[in-house]
């Protein structure tokens, strides 16, 4: 077995696709109106899954993330379709 196949996604090194995507997301969420810094959470949500996002949004903030359609774990909802890296850590079905 390769090392690099028991490594869970987020210890891997990112890739320059990877990286263009976070900046792309992060781009989409500043303009939907979200601080850089949780426009850059919001983004490794997308690239990692929710169940990894360690900081919740800002107060100024928390208002248009409710305003997003889809649920995410904790306080965050997503405004795309995506779910996260193929092999991220997401929550498990219910």
């Amino acid at each position: 077995m390769k090392a690099s196949t028991s490594l869970c996604a987020q210890d891997r090194v990112e890739t320059l696709r990877q990286t263009r995507t976070f900046d792309s997301t992060k781009t989409h969420y500043v303009g939907l109106g979200l601080c850089r810094a949780c426009a850059a959470q919001a983004a490794w949500g997308h690239q990692l899954g929710f169940s990894r996002v360690t900081k919740q949004p800002c107060d100024e903030c928390q208002p248009i993330v409710d305003r997003f359609p889809r649920a995410r774990p904790g306080k965050w909802r997503s405004y795309s379709m995506r779910n996260g890296a193929k092999f991220s850590l997401g929550v498990p079905p219910a």
